[in-house]
């Protein structure tokens, strides 16, 4: 694929990545001195670092062949060894937004069984539709 085309692509990804790596890591530290005996909110706070850490691989990966990609000539195409980190990149994208929507879910139980309940079940209904939407975008 021409370098033009994948520029504005790989720019976008990587700071959408940029900005949920960060919300969850603010979300993290919020969770980190909620309960110190509470189960949920250690498991909350641990599924939002790991949803952290996915979305900075992406974040990297998407600027750094952004960078590659505003460096070549007008109608060069990339080189294969940056294409092919795009499934991998996108995949990992996804899991990031598992890890986040999971720790949403798990929030809930810090308050109620109710709200354990229905964020469970909120988290669920986002990640389909989270599914739905960037299926056709993900290589």
């Amino acid at each position: 694929m021409k370098a033009t085309v994948l520029l504005e692509y790989y720019r976008q990804f990587g700071f959408v990545s940029s900005v949920l790596g960060g919300f969850a890591f603010t979300f993290f530290g919020v969770l980190l001195p909620v309960s110190v005996n509470g189960r949920a909110a250690a498991l909350a706070a641990l599924l939002a670092v790991a949803g952290s850490i996915s979305f900075l691989l992406v974040t990297l990966g998407m600027t750094f062949a952004a960078a590659v990609a505003a460096s070549l000539p007008a109608e060069a195409s990339m080189p294969a060894s940056i294409l092919a980190q795009q499934t991998p990149l996108s995949f990992c994208f996804l899991i990031g937004m598992g890890f986040l929507l999971a720790s949403f879910a798990v929030c809930g139980w810090i308050h109620s069984r109710l709200m354990g309940i229905v964020t469970i079940c909120l988290a669920a209904v986002g990640a389909f539709g989270i599914v739905l939407v960037l299926i056709p975008f993900l290589h």
